[in-house]
């Protein structure tokens, strides 16, 4: 009777020990499903954004877009088609490739609010080091294009008659000046970046037309460089001098010298035809001066201080100049918020006078058009 019992109980122990394991092994597939279903949750949160990364376009409304790029999307798609084939190949620390497109908004959004590189990269999800690279990248790519986006038309007859229609100048094609662009304090020639007014800048020298477009760009000089001596070195001076406008003029302020193709405003005059064209002078060349303002408006980079190498920023420069052409071009329009302050509209008689003027036949010819206004 003992022995029958001691059976039936190790036959009950062996039957719980079976349900036992059998109820461990349901347990732990049900624990690995429930894992590998939260993995594919999780995994479903990730796919959508990096699969439409290719149309990240659609995540921005068209006002945001002007806002926040500076241009609609056909537009951005216009100057990514420009630049496609100069841009590197490049990929992200999550080895992910980086578009072209993607490479363009972010240095669009970078010279449209110049922030710091990394608000950039957490805006539209990208690392610091791949936001530093694309900007370099694209403003590099824009500033190789440049010259077929700055220069001077071949008929020049139509600038003479947009800038005769503001005052009744005959001749003129141009108009030039120098703006400072702020900098970080360089590594080397420190010195040679600080400007008259005792911070770190590149002075960039341009000439523009009747509608605000820029025909050269010189953005390569340190802030301590006079305005007259770029000119002089630079390419675009060189042409003028040899006589390659023929009897076209450039307007500038009083800080360039006069010549027979650069036609400064007379020092304190006192004939009626001197008053006159002073007037007609400086409501023709301030034309330059709304042309930086519309600039800096636009792209608030240039308002900023660059945290970059000279270089560098030598880059941006020539390249926030290229969009602002093709914004003309493309007719972008220009929103009263994105406010300046006004640096660039000094006045004249503020302009220090450094170099001595020639006299003779560049004055007489001054003032045969000043007689003819």
């Amino acid at each position: 009777m003992a022995d029958f019992c001691n059976d039936v109980i190790d036959e009950f122990l062996e039957d719980m020990g079976n349900l036992t394991d059998n109820f461990d092994d349901l347990s732990t597939g049900s624990d690995n499903e429930l894992r590998a279903e939260n993995r594919r949750a999780k995994k479903s949160r990730l796919i959508p954004f990096y699969r439409t990364r290719k149309d990240i376009l659609s995540y921005f409304s068209a006002d945001k877009l002007m806002t926040t790029f500076r241009f609609d999307r056909p537009s951005i798609e216009y100057i990514t088609a420009l630049i496609a084939d100069i841009l590197p190949r490049r990929k992200t620390k999550a080895r992910r490739n980086l578009l072209p497109l993607d490479m363009v908004l972010i240095a669009l959004q970078f010279y449209a609010t110049g922030t710091f590189q990394t608000v950039v990269g957490n805006v539209l999800r990208y690392s610091q080091a791949s936001v530093s690279r694309s900007i370099a990248a694209v403003s590099l790519s824009l500033s190789l294009i440049s010259a077929n986006h700055i220069r001077f038309p071949d008929n020049l007859n139509n600038l003479k008659r947009e800038y005769a229609e503001i005052a009744r100048l005959p001749g003129v094609i141009g108009s030039i000046d120098g703006t400072h662009i702020r900098i970080q304090r360089p590594i080397l020639y420190e010195k040679a970046y600080v400007n008259r007014k005792n911070y770190h800048s590149i002075n960039v020298q341009a000439i523009c037309d009747a509608g605000y477009k820029f025909l050269s760009v010189c953005g390569t000089k340190p802030g301590s460089c006079h305005d007259s001596s770029i000119f002089k070195g630079s390419a675009i001076g060189k042409k003028f001098e040899s006589g390659f406008f023929g009897t076209s003029i450039l307007l500038g302020d009083s800080g360039y010298s006069n010549t027979p193709f650069l036609f400064i405003p007379y020092n304190d005059p006192v004939e009626g035809y001197k008053i006159r064209f002073n007037r007609a002078h400086k409501s023709t060349r301030c034309t330059i001066e709304r042309s930086f303002g519309i600039l800096k408006k636009r792209f608030h980079v240039l308002h900023s201080e660059i945290r970059m190498s000279p270089t560098k920023v030598s880059w941006v420069i020539v390249a926030c100049c290229v969009l602002h052409n093709l914004a003309i071009d493309l007719k972008m329009p220009l929103d009263d918020n994105w406010a300046v302050d006004g640096d660039d509209f000094h006045q004249e008689e503020n302009m220090p006078e450094l170099e001595i003027r020639p006299t003779g036949t560049i004055t007489q010819k001054r003032s045969r058009i000043a007689k003819i206004g």
